[in-house]
């Protein structure tokens, strides 16, 4: 751990200086500090009047019905949280939020980023990063329990025009798609709607079965076919896109579950470790940051102690 901890401090990264300070060694750490840096004024400087960012090929806006402005600002916001520690306690956090918000229906879905079909994964994905970001009201209960309502009779999740055999390309159909719910779930998009659940610790028990699904399908197969193949639970991104192994072990141990491939996941990640601490993985998406593979190792590592400390707890 020594020697990891040596690597992060020098990575001349003061966001990852920062949180390796506060995270791995206990130190007091102001991270608002972070707030000032001139990557983050960049980042801010680009948002809209109306709390949004835009997405950066306007030819994609152009050729699909998806809303990518509101794509763009979520994934903005996931990184301002996760990179620099902003909450809502920043006036660019509160805006994005009401932004994002305005696209939430009256039944809790965060509706637009797959047109008029649901979207449990992305709805997911945007109640996270707020829920990280400090919301915890009425408008996140809303998306929580709209998202119980969308799970396949197995207790996972899939993206509903899936379950009817429907391309991604139906997300053009004006007339919303239901899912068939007797198909079986898929664990890509399990993994990412159980994450905004695993942070709130009045639902947790009321997805913990699905945490044991997901579990049981570590390093197989998906049941259906975007990023179907085993490799994909080994490549990553942060923060948290899609699912990978690491966001499992992370979902996984903030709900309380023990389960025998907790331990083939550390054992992943031991076979991976370099000489300096840094685990070498395959990125997909966050490449354009340079120092992403520190922030996948801060990250497990960050896991890594709560899933020890679980595990003293049990034996």
């Amino acid at each position: 751990m020594e020697e990891v901890i040596k690597t992060l401090l020098d990575s001349g990264n003061e966001a990852i200086i920062a949180f390796t300070k506060r995270n791995l060694l206990g130190e007091k750490v102001d991270i608002e500090e972070l707030w000032t840096l001139p990557q983050v004024k960049k980042v801010l400087k680009k948002q809209q009047s109306n709390g949004s960012w835009i997405y950066p090929n306007k030819k994609a806006i152009l050729r699909s019905p998806t809303n990518y402005n509101q794509y763009q600002t979520y994934k903005t916001i996931a990184e301002l949280v996760e990179f620099y520690g902003l909450n809502k306690k920043h006036d660019a956090v509160r805006r994005a939020a009401e932004y994002l918000f305005s696209f939430q229906t009256k039944e809790g879905e965060f509706k637009g980023i797959y047109g008029n079909q649901y979207s449990p994964n992305y709805s997911a994905s945007i109640t996270e990063f707020l829920i990280k970001a400090g919301y915890d009201g009425v408008r996140i209960q809303k998306s929580l329990n709209w998202l119980l309502t969308m799970r396949q009779d197995d207790g996972g999740w899939a993206i509903p025009l899936r379950t009817r055999n429907r391309e991604l390309a139906a997300i053009a159909v004006k007339e919303t798609i239901e899912a068939d719910k007797t198909k079986p779930s898929s664990h890509l998009i399990t993994g990412i709607v159980l994450r905004p659940f695993s942070l709130m610790t009045s639902y947790k028990g009321k997805v913990k079965d699905a945490g044991m699904l997901l579990a049981d399908r570590i390093f197989t197969r998906d049941k259906y076919s975007d990023r179907i193949g085993i490799e994909f639970w080994t490549k990553f991104t942060f923060p948290y896109h899609w699912t990978d192994i690491l966001s499992t072990i992370d979902t996984l141990t903030l709900l309380g579950v023990n389960h025998p491939k907790i331990n083939e996941i550390m054992q992943w990640f031991e076979k991976h470790k370099q000489a300096n601490g840094i685990y070498d993985v395959s990125v997909m998406a966050g490449t354009k940051y340079k120092d992403i593979k520190y922030w996948i190792t801060l990250q497990y590592l960050n896991v890594l102690r709560r899933a020890r400390v679980s595990m003293r707890k049990d034996i």
